[in-house]
């Protein structure tokens, strides 16, 4: 057999893929909403509060009939309660 002299050279690393940088989506389209409604026939309508009217405050309704009788309030018990046992 044949032996041939090794070659001195440096093993190398295989080289890398250069870096890939982040895929951009491509731009969607703008879409005009005014047009897009328009077609479909419908009307936008914006709104603001600071050109509105204010509104009065609700008056409370006034209450009808007499009034209702305040009832005296239960007094705490002191006393221990007691379990009775009856039967008919």
């Amino acid at each position: 057999m044949h032996a041939e002299p090794a070659s001195a050279e440096p093993v190398r690393a295989a080289p890398e893929a250069p870096h890939q940088p982040a895929r951009a989506e491509a731009p969607q389209p703008k879409i005009d909403s005014k047009v897009l409604l328009e077609s479909a026939g419908l009307v936008m309508i914006e709104t603001d509060r600071s050109k509105g009217t204010a509104t009065a405050p609700v008056e409370e309704p006034q209450h009808l009939g007499r009034p209702r009788r305040e009832r005296p309030k239960a007094e705490a018990q002191d006393e221990e309660l007691k379990q009775v046992e009856t039967k008919r």
